[in-house]
């Protein structure tokens, strides 16, 4: 499948959104975890967590690094669940970063958003 032809469309979430995230996508559909060890003088440990949940009419991008418990929330509306499988699989096999989750999907998904 053309990723640029997948009908879908990207909504960046604000504090009140990720609230009603929490309270409507319960089902996780998969998650994916990558550690970083402590590398004296070039990087910290810490923990990355991707995750994909469904949501009432959406599914949910997440992406949240342990040591900032920073987390950023995307949603896509009309794709595929079994393509939304693989764009997370690639967000983790590529080792994005949480704050690059908007743009990486928006790149994704080209000029349908």
């Amino acid at each position: 499948m053309d990723v640029r032809q997948a009908p879908c469309w990207l909504m960046l979430c604000c504090e009140e959104e990720s609230v009603a995230m929490e309270q409507t996508a319960r089902e996780t559909l998969a998650t994916y975890q990558r550690d970083y060890s402590e590398l004296e003088g070039l990087q910290k440990a810490d923990r990355v967590t991707y995750s994909l949940r469904r949501g009432q009419r959406k599914l949910w991008f997440c992406a949240a690094r342990r040591a900032s418990r920073a987390v950023t929330r995307c949603a896509l509306c009309g794709m595929d669940e079994a393509f939304a499988r693989l764009v997370l699989q690639y967000i983790y096999e590529n080792g994005v970063e949480p704050e690059q989750l908007p743009e990486v999907l928006h790149d994704l998904c080209g000029s349908a958003v």
